[in-house]
């Protein structure tokens, strides 16, 4: 009888292991690129609005504006923006996903790039590559 108990220990330790290693993100749910901290201004155009937000973070593929007006998914953009070193993006996005405010942090939306150019990619993939990349802790 204490062979099953061991092997039922043993079992059961290596579930418990299994559980408390951090999830793998789905692979639909996986990013793209890296993505950076990026604070600085962002001028919103749409056919029949012009706002501003606050960026957060920047990825080749797009960033997160903070922002209480938050513009439904789907809806296509022109966006401005000037990265520290002092170049200017200007770009067309689709707003993909939305963050409502919590305690810790702001509202906003993430919006994809259409197409950078051929310089602001080249721009953007730069100052993304001597960034440290945001690393995010799985609950």
């Amino acid at each position: 009888m204490t062979e099953p108990v061991s092997n039922l220990r043993d079992a059961l330790t290596q579930k418990v292991a299994e559980l408390d290693r951090p999830a793998e993100p789905r692979p639909e749910d996986r990013r793209r690129a890296d993505r950076v901290a990026l604070a600085c201004d962002v001028s919103l155009f749409s056919p029949t609005t012009f706002w501003a937000g606050f960026s957060e973070d920047l990825s080749e593929g797009g960033l997160f504006v903070a922002t209480y007006q938050a513009m439904p998914i789907g809806t296509r953009m022109d966006l401005q923006f000037e990265l520290p070193t002092g170049h200017v993006v200007k770009v067309a996005g689709t707003v993909r996903w939305h963050r409502g405010q919590s305690d810790d942090a702001m509202p906003g939306m993430g919006i994809s790039f259409d197409e950078l150019s051929p310089a602001d990619l080249k721009v953007v993939r730069s100052f993304v590559k001597h960034r440290p990349p945001l690393l995010w802790d799985v609950d």
